[in-house]
């Protein structure tokens, strides 16, 4: 006869199960778990060879979170990369500020996603968030329900793209024309330096170099004959120099006396123009009462007025008065000792 189980033991072991396997899952895979995620996609242009789920994301090297899928849209060269980050690992922003805070790192501090090598053996990618000012923020919108970071070229892309350009470059150019004109070009300098004429040309230039050494020599010559007489020369020009010099050094004390005499006229020259204004002030009035006053004389001596009768009367009088002894002067001139003896006997001596 069988004994039936007991549903308490039965229901102790399961619950003993799940202590178990949560211990577990705490013990091996840590809280990861049981941490905020925020879900972010990411569109590459190029090759994702290497880049694996779980592979890390770094900001300055500091893991902010991992890669949860790596998905190839159809009909374009994009490769969607879908990633978890870790608002824990972000100080400084409340993860429900992390968004907010993502577009204003977007457009201020130009925060761009970059697939950089982990190893150079493995060739493992990983995704590294960075500062990349001057490049421009290039969003797909090809999930609107996920929060899309702008990505730029890697490193390895870009010095691909410009080896590819130096190629087509180098592909494009004539080569064989070149390599032709090159190998013409030698034969040609080649010809040209055997020949006769190259000869007597470089035979020519030893002969003017020849020349040219001579004509040295010669002008070192005059040089120096030069310096020997310019030496009594610069001498002279030496104490002529010196005596400018000196006098220079007199010029401020002469420019103070200067000064100081023209400050002494500028303090006499007021006083003067105030003694002239009043001389000529003076003079202006005067003259005034003298026009007055020979306008009396001129109206006392016209010859309507009384007055100016009787002077002329006088005048002519005393003209005659004047004829009369310029005729006594010549007379006593002739005759000195008229004085003496009277004009009888003047008279009777002749």
């Amino acid at each position: 006869m069988s004994m039936r189980a007991s549903p308490s033991l039965i229901g102790a072991f399961v619950l003993g199960a799940l202590v178990l396997l949560l211990g577990g899952l705490v013990l091996w895979g840590g809280t990861a778990m049981f941490r905020p995620k925020y879900r972010v996609v990411m569109y590459f242009d190029a090759a994702v060879t290497g880049l694996q789920k779980g592979a890390p994301i770094l900001m300055r090297g500091v893991r902010v979170g991992e890669v949860t899928d790596v998905q190839m849209r159809w009909g374009t060269s994009l490769v969607n990369v879908y990633a978890n980050l870790e608002p824990d690992a972000l100080k400084g922003v409340r993860p429900r500020d992390l968004q907010d805070a993502i577009h204003r790192a977007i457009d201020d501090r130009h925060l761009r996603a970059q697939l950089r090598m982990q190893s150079f053996v493995t060739g493992v990618l990983y995704v590294a968030l960075d500062e990349f000012p001057g490049t421009p923020i290039v969003l797909r919108k090809l999930d609107t329900g996920v929060l899309e970071l702008p990505t730029v070229p890697t490193d390895i892309e870009k010095w691909t793209a410009k080896i590819e350009k130096i190629a087509d470059t180098l592909t494009a150019l004539p080569l064989d024309q070149l390599a032709h004109s090159a190998i013409a070009t030698i034969d040609e300098a080649r010809r040209l330096l055997k020949s006769p004429e190259i000869a007597r040309s470089l035979k020519s230039l030893d002969v003017v170099l020849a020349e040219t050494r001579g004509l040295v020599r010669k002008v070192d010559t005059l040089t120096t004959n030069v310096n020997t007489q310019v030496g009594p020369l610069s001498t002279d020009a030496q104490a002529a120099l010196v005596s400018a010099q000196a006098a220079l050094a007199q010029m401020p004390a002469l420019v103070q006396d200067v000064r100081r005499v023209v400050a002494k006229l500028d303090a006499h020259v007021d006083p003067l123009l105030a003694s002239l204004q009043k001389t000529s002030d003076t003079a202006g009035t005067t003259l005034e009462r003298a026009q007055v006053t020979m306008a009396g004389v001129d109206g006392t001596l016209s010859q309507d007025s009384a007055l100016g009768s009787e002077l002329g009367r006088a005048l002519v009088e005393v003209r005659e008065a004047a004829r009369a002894l310029g005729s006594l002067a010549d007379y006593l001139e002739r005759n000195p000792d008229a004085l003496v003896y009277g004009r009888h006997r003047v008279g009777n001596g002749r």
